[in-house]
């Protein structure tokens, strides 16, 4: 599995998540044992419920425990604002429209649109990621190509 890029924070609400989900599996196993009691298993919508309802815990938790050794922590205050990094603030302007756009390069952890945080794995951010002052990305969606000229590169304050 890859890197997965995450602030403590990100990776302690992880862990908190996980810890949830373990806890969940005895009241999911009770209502497994619960819905046995009604009858033919074959017929038994609550007991299918309950499986599935197990099976997506499992999952859950499966792939959180793989995940979180692979938790490379990044700190905002430590990013190297020479190129365009992890931790990084990114203004861009787009080309052709004379917009600009700012970006903060994170792990998919931390990502937040509504904050303009986007995962170091999208595809704007593996197009910045790298990059200095003065060149341009260039991003391919199912739509459109879009150029993003980087402007600056800062910390995040």
């Amino acid at each position: 599995m890859e890197t997965i890029f995450a602030t403590a924070e990100a990776k302690k609400a992880l862990e908190q998540r996980l810890a949830d989900l373990i806890s969940r599996r005895a009241d999911v196993a009770n209502q497994i044992k619960a819905a046995r009691d009604f009858g033919d298993l074959k017929e038994n919508a609550e007991y299918a419920a309950a499986r599935e309802a197990q099976n997506n815990l499992e999952m859950e938790i499966g792939e959180i425990e793989v995940m979180i050794p692979n938790i490379k922590l990044f700190t905002f205050a430590k990013a190297d604002t020479a190129k365009v990094n992890i931790g990084t603030r990114v203004k861009a302007e787009i080309v052709g429209k004379k917009q600009t756009v700012e970006f903060v390069i994170v792990g998919t952890l931390d990502s937040d649109i509504d904050k303009g945080w986007i995962s170091n794995v999208s595809p704007i951010g593996r197009a910045l990621l790298g990059l200095d002052v003065g060149d341009v990305a260039e991003v391919k969606t199912s739509v459109t190509k879009i150029k993003y000229k980087i402007i600056s590169i800062s910390k995040v304050s």
